[in-house]
């Protein structure tokens, strides 16, 4: 028998295939032990309640407050009756809740009598608006400051229509 002191003592241990699969496989389990692997704790709660869909994150504080009167100066073109630039326009933002607001517009037309349409619109996280009238028209645009916005408006048909309104709210 060949003398076997001057081997490595696991060489001398392990002289069988099947103990060297057998100490292959127990180091892999303490490996899978020690790194934590096989860990039964549950895994620790978010420490940020979920963010809400609609809000991107953002709480109600941050979504601006829009309610108020809000007037300026509206510029456009009308089909068949031409340019015309004026400070009769008006919107009222009456509700408000979340990114959601409601209100209505007054407008004198060139017969001298007011006008009056409701609407209903949207503000995004970044401040851009959109608001649909009663009749056929849409706004779009954005929050330029706390206390003013510009609106781009059109309507299609035979008195198509296209104007920007430059609105602060009136305190």
């Amino acid at each position: 028998m060949p003398d076997t002191r001057s081997q490595p003592l696991c060489s001398r241990v392990i002289t069988t295939p099947f103990m060297k699969i057998a100490v292959i496989i127990l180091f892999i389990i303490i490996g899978v032990l020690v790194s934590g692997c096989m860990s039964t704790s549950p895994p620790a709660a978010p420490s940020v309640a979920p963010q809400d869909r609609l809000s991107g994150g953002t709480s109600n504080a941050s979504i601006p407050n829009l309610t108020g009167r809000w007037t300026g100066l509206t510029t456009g073109h009308v089909q068949g009756s031409g340019f015309f630039s004026h400070h009769n326009g008006t919107y009222i933002i009456t509700e408000q809740q979340g990114y959601a607001f409601a209100g209505h517009k007054e407008y004198i037309k060139p017969d001298g009598n007011t006008y009056y349409e409701n609407f209903s619109g949207a503000i995004s996280p970044n401040g851009e608006l959109i608001m649909a009238d009663s009749d056929r028209g849409y706004s779009t645009g954005w929050l330029t400051g706390p206390d003013s916005m510009n609106l781009l408006y059109g309507e299609d048909g035979p008195t198509a229509r296209a104007f920007i309104q430059i609105f602060t709210r009136q305190k």
